[in-house]
């Protein structure tokens, strides 16, 4: 008979060969270069930061809100973008590269 952690062995982080990590990696500045163009090509940087900042707490929980919306945000965005910005949110790391790249060509232009 199998243990209970037989059953749930599923659960537990299989170890992320060098592969897989860059290719997440990639794919994660390929999602915050395209959020950030999209942002910036509005002109919308400012409200944008200011958003991100004042939720940044927030951001696993907008995350897996994103995530449960997904068929009603289907109507309005591609389910990989959902899937892709809820990634993002649910990264501190990925959400400050974001904040940064946001902050940039405001920083280019002011000089």
């Amino acid at each position: 008979m199998h243990s209970i952690s037989h059953l749930l062995d599923f659960l537990r982080p299989r170890p992320e060969d060098e592969a897989e990590r860059a290719a997440g990696n990639a794919r994660k500045q390929e999602i915050i270069e395209k959020l950030s163009r999209a942002i910036i090509s509005r002109r919308l940087q400012s409200p944008a930061v200011l958003f991100l900042e004042l939720n940044r707490p927030l951001g696993f929980l907008a995350s897996q809100a994103a995530l449960f919306a997904r068929p009603f945000l289907g109507f309005f965005l591609q389910p990989e973008d959902v899937s892709a910005a809820a990634e993002l949110l649910a990264d501190p790391e990925a959400f400050d590269q974001l904040l940064e790249r946001l902050a940039e060509p405001a920083h280019q232009e002011t000089h």
